[in-house]
């Protein structure tokens, strides 16, 4: 199966050529769809929140007019199946060309034997009149065959798709007002290769379809459930007189593969992951009709800074500007885009249950809490492993401690929604990076800042008598990663099972955001066989079921907001609890001051703005001028000009500024406007460099963002900010983040690079300078853990 996606990603990168410029879409709210059931499903009415422009993503599905899901905590009778398909046909598919029956193990929560499988024959007992799928001989069974969009028909679809990798939701709740929702995952032909979504045939993207299968509280036979002898639905939804009530919602993708010519002529780009998604969604309106391609390569911000130095420096993203003691030639710095580092996070209402809770709690069980509250302290327990269920085993050294964060009475009295909705969840930790970043570093300083959460970590028992896992007492902040201090292991030999494989980081971002949203931890636990070489073999954890899920994440706000998920409200340096969200960013923008170089402002973490989100990302542009030709000086210029022109502009069209990113105030544009002049009018111009002593170029300053200075910088305990930090592409033990910074204010590079898929240039030229790149990285750095992950289905 891994040959067959590699060949095929190789085959989209060349399909995807003839279309490089989709054209202006719809928005995300002009393409909802509203589709109607028929038969006794009449009233139902199921509406899908955008259709066309689709890359992998989620789209929020939400219905009326149904009957409500039960009994309590089962899923017997009256609830939706959801799947995606692919099918020619402008009438739909047919159930041979879907998704389903990837999750036919999985057990919890409790439905009918049949309802997750693919299998059409039940027995004697039930029997479908519509059925035509027959078994071929007695004691097998008639299953519908998946029928992939590359011609392979087959009952065993593993090699197509299987738990770890299906979008299906077998199991759907509908509320007791006949209501419910639920945010589906579209799949692009590089998530699912069996159903092609988005590839390009005969000039356009293939489209492909969101499949709702309606159960109500018939059986395939006619026989009523709580009656008849029969206590669930049984059948699957792919049986015959189930498949006759499905709906299908069309569903629109853009193009997969490359967006611009391969082999045209080239302007690399490179920076941290806040830029991704919008330099993704802009590359194609501006290589459209042959303009520039623009090529983007993500990598740490302290990566960005070192290109920033090298005599090749072509257009890097970053957060924190270069020391202006270390800048070898002038630079030029523009403001691009304005984000935030977030806490991300899926929260299904799991109560204690019938019987144990009232009614009214109980029945709202699997509905999704999306209102969560957090302090430093409460952020800082759950990165230091200090809840006693992210270990795989019990240690003495945190008993007495809550066994999650829904266990601990500092986060329900600040959430008392969890105290019964709460129950049964188990989250012991946020799925983190491993990549260094300097919005990272700003994260441990909102923690460092707070005396609670400094108390906590030097060992100091919260009130109620929970205190730090020692392997991180003493932990030396900020760090612009995120330690793994204690790697506890259980078992021996092939069964051992350690924390770091069962709590693992992720590759980046956008990796741990889509993780979340599917009930994923990233996890492995032992299986008991050996691999060739004779280590532990080691299998996925299975997926927290839909209606099940509770995980964290610290995620960019856009892969939050292109996976659906809700953010966590922090508590900021003025005391009130604020959520990343336009209005909140602005206010930390606007309360900005300019640090050491004057073009770049200062987001201050600690800021006592009142309405302030503290971890605001203000990403910025730069270049060395004097390093860059005048063509390419004129290529960055233009680049930046449509940046912060039309890139401004929300949609969920190319060419515009993705959901998660606030369009930047009217000041930071005309700055970037006027850096971008003086680019190309610099650009090939010879100049003295700088002495040691002397400032920043300032000339391209633009006009005041307006505000109050940001907060004091200084942190307590003596604390310095980082200069150099440890890599966190590998699991740091405590004594390596003990150590104080040293005192250069560049990040060496480590080996984090990687190039974004869907970006305009092949493969193979990526390959090398990843090559090239580690060569380097491996020279100054060592070695280092490098995970890749996919930022676009495209």
């Amino acid at each position: 199966m891994k040959l067959a996606r590699l060949l095929l990603a190789a085959v989209l990168a060349v399909a995807a050529l003839a279309v490089a410029d989709t054209g202006n879409a719809e928005d995300a709210t002009n393409s909802a769809l509203t589709v109607s059931g028929t038969g006794s499903f009449s009233s139902l009415k199921v509406t899908v929140d955008q259709t066309t422009d689709l890359i992998n993503q989620t789209v929020h599905v939400s219905w009326t007019g149904g009957a409500p899901t039960g009994p309590s905590g089962n899923f017997a009778t009256n609830y939706l199946q959801l799947m995606q398909c692919w099918g020619d046909d402008p009438a739909g598919p047919t159930r041979e060309q879907c998704q389903y029956g990837g999750l036919a193990a999985q057990g919890s929560p409790v439905a009918g034997a049949w309802a997750r499988r693919r299998q059409v024959s039940y027995g004697s007992t039930l029997v479908d009149p519509l059925e035509t799928l027959k078994p071929a001989a007695p004691g097998q069974q008639a299953v519908v065959p998946f029928r992939s969009v590359t011609g392979v028909t087959t009952t065993s679809p593993g090699d197509f798709f299987t738990a770890g990798t299906t979008n299906e939701l077998p199991l759907a709740k509908t509320r007791l007002d006949g209501g419910g929702e639920v945010d589906f995952e579209v799949q692009t032909a590089l998530e699912s290769y069996g159903l092609g979504c988005g590839t390009v045939v005969n000039g356009s993207p293939r489209s492909c379809w969101l499949v709702v299968v309606p159960r109500g509280n018939k059986e395939v036979d006619g026989s009523t459930v709580g009656g008849d002898n029969r206590p669930q639905l049984d059948s699957s939804p792919l049986s015959a007189s189930n498949w006759a009530q499905h709906l299908s919602i069309p569903l629109k993708f853009q193009p997969v593969g490359a967006a611009c010519p391969i082999g045209a002529a080239e302007r690399p780009t490179s920076g941290d992951e806040f830029l991704a998604d919008a330099v993704l969604r802009w590359q194609p309106k501006l290589c459209a009709g042959g303009g520039t391609v623009f090529g983007f390569t993500q990598v740490p911000d302290g990566v960005a800074r070192q290109t920033l130095l090298s005599d090749n420096p072509g257009l890097s993203f970053l957060r924190d500007p270069v020391p202006p003691d270390q800048a070898t030639k002038p630079l030029v710095y523009a403001p691009i885009a304005l984000s935030g580092l977030s806490i991300a996070f899926i929260t299904e209402r799991q109560s204690a249950g019938e019987g144990v809770v009232p009614p009214e709690i109980w029945h709202r069980d699997g509905e999704q809490i999306t209102d969560l509250s957090l302090t430093p302290r409460l952020v800082a327990k759950l990165l230091t492993q200090s809840y006693v269920l992210s270990l795989p085993v019990r240690q003495d050294y945190l008993k007495g401690n809550p066994d999650s964060l829904t266990a601990d009475p500092e986060f329900v009295a600040l959430n008392p929604e969890f105290k019964d909705s709460g129950r049964l969840m188990s989250i012991v930790d946020a799925l983190v990076p491993t990549v260094d970043m300097d919005a990272t570093t700003a994260l441990w300083r909102w923690i460092a800042a707070d005396k609670d959460a400094t108390d906590f970590l030097n060992g100091v028992p919260d009130p109620h008598g929970m205190k730090v896992n020692p392997n991180f007492k003493g932990l030396k902040l900020p760090v612009s990663n995120f330690p793994k201090a204690d790697l506890t292991c259980t078992g021996t030999g092939l069964l051992a099972s350690c924390a770091l494989d069962l709590r693992p980081l992720a590759g980046d971002m956008h990796e741990a955001g889509r993780a979340i949203s599917r009930g994923d931890t990233l996890g492995k636990a032992p299986t008991g066989f050996a691999t060739p070489d004779g280590k532990p073999q080691l299998k996925a954890v299975d997926r927290q079921p839909q209606g099940q899920r509770s995980l964290l994440a610290v995620v960019d706000t856009p892969t939050a907001a292109r996976y659906g998920l809700p953010t966590a409200k922090l508590r900021n340096a003025s005391g009130a609890f604020v959520a990343p969200s336009d209005a909140s960013m602005l206010s930390a923008v606007a309360a900005a001051k300019p640090g050491a170089v004057g073009d770049v402002l200062s987001v201050d973490p600690l800021t006592t703005a009142k309405d302030a989100y503290p971890l605001t990302n203000l990403a910025y542009a730069a270049t060395a001028p004097s390093a860059l030709d005048t063509k390419a000086g004129a290529d960055y210029a233009a680049f930046l000009k449509y940046a912060v022109g039309d890139g401004q502009q929300p949609g969920i069209a190319p060419g515009q500024l993705p959901a998660g990113y606030v369009p930047l105030p009217a000041a930071l544009r005309a700055q970037t406007t006027s850096a971008a002049d003086k680019i190309a009018a610099d650009a090939g111009k010879a100049v003295t460099p700088p002495t040691s002593s002397a400032p920043a170029p300032d000339s391209v300053r633009g006009p005041p963002v307006g505000g109050s200075p940001a907060g004091d910088q200084s942190l307590p305990g003596g604390q310095q900010p980082p200069a150099t930090s440890a890599p966190a592409s590998a699991p740091l033990p405590v004594k390596a983040v003990t150590t104080p910074p040293t005192t250069s204010a560049v990040q060496q590079p480590v080996a984090q690079a990687r190039p974004t898929p869907a970006t305009p240039v092949g493969f193979v030229r990526y390959v090398l300078l990843i090559l090239l790149a580690a060569g380097a990285v491996a020279a100054a750095s060592g070695p280092a853990l490098t995970r890749w992950g996919s930022r676009r289905g495209r």
